[in-house]
């Protein structure tokens, strides 16, 4: 998509030489990304825009959540238990305290494996027991009958053997390969929008939103932070701002990953612990 400047991979890219990504850890990704388990069932009746989080910093709630909250919009916080309280690169991640109006205030929580780890260097016992246990964390923090029922991939990395748990147990997955979702699209890899520093400035989001509209298409906004710190992977709060208030004034719906799968594939039954 021309609107879309350039891909959303080289955050994946760039952090797997970090990890020491084995060959076939690479093969597997490859596959796991052109695979399909399944895909969106029906065309959108309009077009839909979800606003997400990874990780997540803390100022992503703290910053962020004043915006959505004039905006009258919720999101989807994708959390990963073993980051709670920490500080990562000197940014301080989401507190307990957080999870807790965070959920309150209607946003969707969904998972991000517990210990933030890629897939790719995961063997398919390993990456059961990440969902387990964010699962767990996330029982105890908001009640013993929750379960996300949204998933994201820390990096973007997916191996086959993580998408194919992940499709038994969440009602879908994102990745971080840019694009707009519509019929057919993969649900366990769905596409996304950047808007962080180190991907943003190059779009062209009011091209974007007509598209949205006029192809009646799901955009999927990805933020980490949202901050003035000029961090690669921060939104600054005036383009937070600047998207929500497009997408309002072009007509497109913005709801939670949750809700509009739930407009999409009707009723979604999760999969129980893994």
């Amino acid at each position: 998509m021309n609107s879309i400047a350039r891909e959303a991979a080289p955050e994946s890219a760039k952090n797997a030489t970090k990890r020491r990504i084995s060959l076939a850890g690479r093969l597997s990704f490859a596959i796991a990304a052109r695979v399909a388990v399944r895909r969106l069932p029906i065309v959108p009746d309009q077009g839909y825009l979800s606003i997400t989080f990874d990780d997540i910093p803390r100022s992503a709630w703290r910053e962020g959540g004043p915006i959505l909250w004039r905006c009258g919009v919720r999101a989807t916080y994708y959390l990963s238990g073993d980051l709670c309280g920490k500080t990562v690169e000197g940014r301080a991640q989401y507190r307990r305290s957080d999870i807790d109006e965070i959920f309150a205030a209607g946003h969707e929580l969904g998972s991000h494996l517990f210990h933030h780890r890629s897939t790719l260097n995961l063997h398919p016992g390993e990456i059961r027991n990440e969902i387990c246990l964010n699962d767990s964390f996330l029982r105890e923090v908001v009640g013993p009958k929750f379960c996300a029922g949204s998933f994201a991939y820390p990096y973007g990395e997916v191996s086959v053997a993580a998408k194919i748990l992940v499709s038994r147990r969440f009602s879908s997955a994102r990745g971080v390969s840019p694009g707009l979702n519509q019929q057919l699209t993969d649900r366990d890899l769905l596409r996304i929008l950047p808007a962080d520093n180190i991907f943003a400035a190059e779009i062209d989001w009011t091209a974007i939103f007509k598209d949205i509209s006029r192809q009646k298409a799901w955009g999927i906004v990805l933020a980490h932070g949202v901050d003035d710190s000029g961090h690669d992977y921060s939104c600054p709060p005036a383009r937070l701002e600047a998207i929500l208030a497009g997408a309002q004034a072009g007509g497109v719906s913005i709801l939670p990953v949750r809700d509009v799968m739930q407009r999409l594939a009707g009723r979604v039954e999760l999969g129980s612990d893994l």
